[in-house]
């Protein structure tokens, strides 16, 4: 990962959940969600996977939808089971550069809309190529815990040469 790039990222969710919401004051509920998915997202940064556990429902259900050549799509189910994915996902890819695109929150519910680039690891099941992808994060919270995670991967240049990638 790129500290900075993944630094700024989580840094951007709770202004990009402000933005073009003038009742967002109002919205407590839907505010410590984001702020959930933040101690989230610092966990799996600093690899404290016990503490990414700890902030997943018993019954968590995550899921992954991406085309071929996205090497970690697949569903997953318990916190066990889920926090063996998360980590083992993030072994799989490098120089990470994530973007905000937005973030929308809306009672239980929290949906991250980004944009992606770095490399799959050649050495932790990846093919040592490159990647630039959008991607949707739908977060469910049950109990203040993620209860559902569904991540969407649209697959954009996998592989292309990093002047072709930009998006």
């Amino acid at each position: 990962m790129q500290p900075e790039a993944v630094r700024g990222f989580i840094d951007r969710l709770e202004g990009a959940f402000r933005e073009g919401d003038p009742l967002v004051d109002g919205k407590g509920a839907e505010a410590e969600n984001v702020r959930r998915i933040q101690d989230q997202y610092r966990a799996i940064a600093r690899g404290d996977f016990a503490a990414v556990l700890d902030l997943l429902h018993e019954e968590v259900d995550f899921e992954i939808s991406g085309p071929p050549g996205v090497p970690f799509v697949g569903r997953w189910r318990g916190r066990d089971e889920v926090a063996a994915a998360v980590r083992g996902n993030f072994a799989m890819v490098e120089d990470q550069w994530p973007e905000v695109r937005a973030v929308i929150a809306q009672g239980d519910t929290v949906v991250i809309v980004a944009h992606e680039h770095g490399r799959f690891r050649a050495d932790e099941g990846g093919n040592g190529t490159d990647y630039a992808l959008h991607w949707v994060q739908v977060f469910t919270f049950r109990d203040e815990k993620v209860a559902r995670f569904h991540e969407i991967i649209d697959g954009y240049a996998i592989g292309l040469p990093a002047a072709q990638r930009r998006i």
